[in-house]
C-alpha cells in the first residue's frame, strides 16, 4: 500500500435541494425506469487557468491545490438516459402542469 499518496479534497456540486434529489422518486422521461444518482468527476488545480470557472470556497476556508469536483446527475440504468437535476425539475414541472 502506498502511504505517500495524498488524498484529494472533494467538492460536490449540487443544483438542487438534497431532499428533492435523495427523497423523491424520479422516473426516466424516455422509458419510465427509476432514475439513480451518478457523478461526473473532474480534478482542477486551484492555480490552473481553468480554476476561474470553479468555486474553491467552503465555509470558513478555501480549498487549495488539486480538488475533485463532482457534479451530480440522474441516470437511468434501464436505458442509460442521463439528465441534469435542473432539466429533470423542468420536465417534472411541465408534466405536473399538464395533469
Amino acid at each position: 500500500m502506498n502511504t505517500t499518496s495524498k488524498k484529494i479534497p472533494v467538492k460536490y456540486l449540487y443544483s438542487a435541494n438534497p431532499f428533492y434529489v435523495h427523497f423523491k422518486k424520479h422516473y426516466c422521461p424516455q422509458c419510465d425506469g427509476v432514475m439513480k444518482i451518478k457523478y461526473k468527476s473532474k480534478i482542477v488545480n486551484s492555480n490552473s487557468p481553468e480554476a476561474q470557472f470553479y468555486d474553491f470556497k467552503i465555509p470558513d476556508s478555501k480549498l487549495m491545490g488539486d480538488v475533485e469536483f463532482r457534479t451530480s446527475f440522474f441516470h437511468c440504468e434501464k436505458c442509460a438516459y442521463e439528465i441534469t437535476f435542473d432539466e429533470m425539475k423542468n420536465l417534472e414541472k411541465e408534466k405536473s402542469k399538464k395533469i
